[in-house]
């Protein structure tokens, strides 16, 4: 029988990995296969782990097993603030999945800052801030002007204007990446204590116009200079949310664009505050947003009751969370070039091509395997 080798750790970083992640003891030992009382003497220090426990802990912790031998669990930035519209008693608690995205969305700002440094771009310092006693308004019409977010309104496909408004906004020196935020009510998240500015928008089954929105109220945030995992309830009754929601409403639907809208005009002139959905979703297309962000401008205007407004927020503000229902196989290359975005892509294949980085080196910052990457470069390419 061979020996069974036992490795010599600092038992605090198992304790630190169990925790990093939100995780129990009980569940952690569910999920290693680990008994309690094992896990309890490993955690304790009294008792050595095995080779074998040890890369199931680092597998289940969603850390190296180099991570895990360190001789200090090492330090790390906290978790941007909770600004949910969630119970108290929920506040601050996160499943382990956002705590991963978060986590990832920190290591692509890394990668990004360094293909850049790779290439010899500089990042646009990010110089743009305000407070919340600026109106949300004015701080939108200076940014829209800064962005020429007019000219993406006359791109009528939602998902090149999505690129596109993504785009503007990291010219600002911000990261963008599309997140799997498949928990905890999350639409989109914004750090702003990283070597760049992160903004993370969930991908998935979220519609395009919904990741538009995200977007310019992550950029709120990161404009305020206050960070925050966010779910977007546009009946917010949380001041920097309600803050940001105005902002973004005020780079996507300008006061005076709406009104003078031709189906806002017919609906003023009949005196009536009852809308149909079907104009609510024509005026969504000029604007890129969706029919609740239109009916919640409107009311801003005084164009529909708080009733009405109300009533359709309950009825049509329900996000799906998680992968499509359909069971198909997964597209990888594209899965990357959506997390990652154009940009990010784009600089990889760029220092690729000048031999600033191997096959393997784009083959990790793309997070492919190196038998995906003709057909990214093939996606890229095809816009």
């Amino acid at each position: 029988m061979a020996n069974i080798i036992h490795i010599e750790i600092n038992h605090r970083l198992l304790i630190w990995a169990r925790e990093s992640i939100a995780m129990s003891k009980n569940q952690a030992s569910e999920r290693t296969g680990i008994s309690g009382s094992r896990l309890s003497q490993l955690e304790g220090g009294n008792k050595k782990p095995t080779l074998d426990e040890l890369k199931e802990l680092a597998k289940v912790y969603k850390r190296t097993l180099a991570t895990l031998l360190l001789s200090e669990p090492p330090k790390e930035k906290p978790l941007p603030k909770d600004r949910r519209s969630v119970n108290s008693k929920d506040i601050g608690k996160f499943h382990e999945k956002t705590i991963i995205a978060v986590r990832k969305a920190r290591a692509l700002a890394q990668s990004y800052v360094e293909l850049r440094q790779e290439l010899g771009i500089q990042i646009p310092n990010f110089k743009i801030s305000a407070s919340l006693k600026n109106n949300p308004k004015d701080v939108a019409k200076k940014v829209s002007d800064v962005l020429h977010i007019s000219e993406v309104r006359e791109i009528s496909n939602i998902n090149l204007a999505l690129d596109s408004y993504i785009e503007k906004v990291e010219s600002l020196g911000i990261a963008v990446f599309q997140l799997t935020l498949t928990k905890d009510n999350l639409r989109g998240l914004s750090i702003v204590d990283d070597v760049v500015p992160i903004i993370g928008i969930k991908r998935g089954q979220e519609p395009a116009h919904s990741k538009t929105f995200t977007l310019f109220h992550e950029l709120g945030h990161v404009i305020l200079n206050q960070g925050g995992l966010c779910d977007l309830s546009l009946n917010s009754d949380i001041e920097i949310e309600k803050w940001c929601n105005s902002f973004a409403a005020g780079i996507l639907i300008p006061k005076e664009d709406l009104i003078q809208s031709e189906i806002v005009n017919n609906q003023r002139n009949s005196g009536n505050k009852i809308w149909n959905k079907m104009d609510l979703i024509k005026l969504g297309s000029i604007f890129h947003v969706g029919p609740l962000a239109i009916l919640r401008s409107l009311l801003d205007n005084k164009l529909t009751t708080t009733a009405f407004y109300n009533e359709k927020h309950i009825a049509w503000n329900k996000p799906q969370f998680g992968r499509a229902k359909e069971s198909k196989g997964r597209e990888l290359h594209k899965e990357s070039l959506q997390e990652r975005g154009r940009t990010y892509v784009s600089l990889a294949f760029s220092a690729f091509d000048q031999n600033r980085i191997d096959l393997k080196d784009l083959s990790d910052f793309l997070g492919l395997k190196i038998s995906y990457i003709p057909k990214t470069r093939q996606l890229l390419t095809a816009y």
